[in-house]
């Protein structure tokens, strides 16, 4: 990004405020207070880190903008909008009235500690944060010129220290930053290329025809896949945590309500600023907003546009670094082994989630493979059971719980290595390969629910 050395005062600053914000947060002395805040989660608060944390794959976004334009949208927005939107109706209150502490705590409540030992294994599957230890590597690797690798150590280092003593305080009170960051550099960004480019109408004269097209050059189909990653939401642990420690349900409902307003706007800023890099900046799709911000912002504000870059990342990778840290703690070490208390065996939980993310940064370098990987083989086995757990009667047994979870997952992944499998014909293989792996999963677990609900009801009329 041909940084000054004045651009690269700000990003030092930023480490530096980052990093004391964490350490000077309250010392937390039990593991609500640690994990959840002690439940005292308030509104605005509620906002700047449920924002701040779902937007970590930032440059994929850029990427995706770039390459196809507005249907990134479409894609990456609407369906997520009206995920969280169904979220807070139905979800976010129970959480919050249930007083659990995260979503393996609501499966032990509801079906058993066995149920919820399997569930802290797919909660783990897509909290682990490789995807944004990867990106943030990629951000070091472009501002400081060092090997990816090196640049992916750093970062996680630098990002997840802050959470150690801190918990869920530091982890709120630095999104809060980040939060506004976001919008702060987004928002120079877009003013700035509206002094050098002009108006956006004169940008999207300029733009492929495809992409002014609310469907690109996809079909339906692609749309529609796109509407089924975006039930990942119900299952996402950083939905769940949030409206746990809120200070009431209606913190809950309201707070992503008020979030998605908050999403809508700062998908106006980067879908525009990567339609006005598309049209004036020839770079790799994926370097879209480094190569704009380098292009058409001067001194200081290139600095602050590059933080702006590391805070998206550095979100997302703190509050995912810490969910999994309370799976690997609290939900598996501290109840197999029961001694010393969940704040210590959290604390290990980080170390050793942080770890595991960046071997898989490194030895997975893309983002996207990460995250949609992930996702495809937890969604098909937690969503059904996760609504069944906060529902008002419970139908289902623990054993038919994890026979549910278990089956769905297991397809779903199968169904990842079904183009390596020479078993299939040419025409019925290329079938398969069509459907996105977490669909069969989804049916499947539709399946066993109705029959074992058929059952339940057969068994109650006799």
């Amino acid at each position: 990004m041909n940084l000054s050395v004045v651009d690269f005062v700000i990003i030092f600053i930023y480490f530096i405020v980052v990093l004391a914000v964490g350490f000077y947060s309250k010392k937390n002395k039990t593991a609500t207070q640690y994990i959840l805040l002690s439940r005292k989660l308030t509104l605005p608060f509620f906002i700047a880190t449920l924002v701040a944390t779902w937007y970590g794959i930032i440059l994929g976004i850029g990427e995706f903008v770039y390459s196809q334009g507005i249907v990134a949208w479409v894609c990456m927005g609407l369906p997520f909008y009206g995920a969280a939107i169904l979220f807070s109706i139905f979800i976010a209150g129970k959480v919050r009235n249930s007083k659990i502490i995260s979503i393996p705590d609501m499966f032990n409540q509801r079906f058993g500690q066995f149920s919820a030992q399997i569930a802290s294994i797919l909660v783990l599957i897509i909290s682990i944060p490789a995807a944004y230890i990867l990106m943030l590597g990629v951000l070091i690797q472009m501002i400081l010129g060092i090997d990816l690798n090196y640049s992916i150590i750093i970062g996680a280092i630098l990002s997840i220290s802050s959470l150690f003593t801190g918990g869920f305080d530091a982890d709120v009170k630095t999104n809060t930053i980040q939060f506004v960051l976001m919008y702060v550099g987004f928002g120079a960004l877009l003013v700035f290329c509206l002094i050098k480019y002009g108006s956006p109408t004169d940008m999207i004269s300029i733009l492929p025809p495809s992409h002014t097209l609310l469907l690109g050059n996809n079909s339906w189909q692609v749309v529609c896949t796109w509407f089924i990653i975006a039930l990942q939401t119900f299952i996402d642990p950083s939905f769940h945590q949030r409206s746990a420690a809120a200070t009431t349900p209606s913190v809950a409902k309201k707070g992503i309500l008020i979030s998605v307003g908050f999403w809508i706007l700062f998908d106006f800023l980067t879908i525009t600023t990567g339609l006005y890099a598309r049209a004036y900046i020839n770079t790799e799709a994926i370097m879209s907003f480094p190569a704009l911000g380098a292009e058409v912002l001067p001194e200081v504000w290139r600095g602050l546009f590059a933080v702006t870059l590391l805070a998206t990342v550095m979100s997302s990778l703190n509050s995912y670094a810490f969910l999994s840290a309370i799976t690997i703690g609290n939900d598996i070490l501290f109840q197999l082994i029961k001694k010393k208390n969940a704040t210590y065996w959290v604390r290990v939980g980080l170390v050793v989630s942080t770890s595991i993310g960046i071997l898989l940064a490194i030895i997975i370098p893309s983002a996207v493979q990460l995250i949609y990987k992930t996702a495809s083989i937890a969604v098909p086995g937690l969503l059904i059971p996760i609504f069944i757990g906060y529902s008002s009667t419970n139908k289902l047994t623990q054993i038919q719980i994890i026979i549910l979870m278990c089956s769905a997952s297991a397809l779903s992944l199968l169904w990842m290595f079904i183009p390596f499998i020479e078993l299939f014909p040419q025409n019925i293989l290329d079938i398969l390969i069509s459907v996105e792996p977490m669909i069969p999963g989804i049916v499947l677990s539709i399946v066993l629910y109705s029959i074992f609900a058929i059952n339940y009801k057969l068994k109650r009329a006799v």
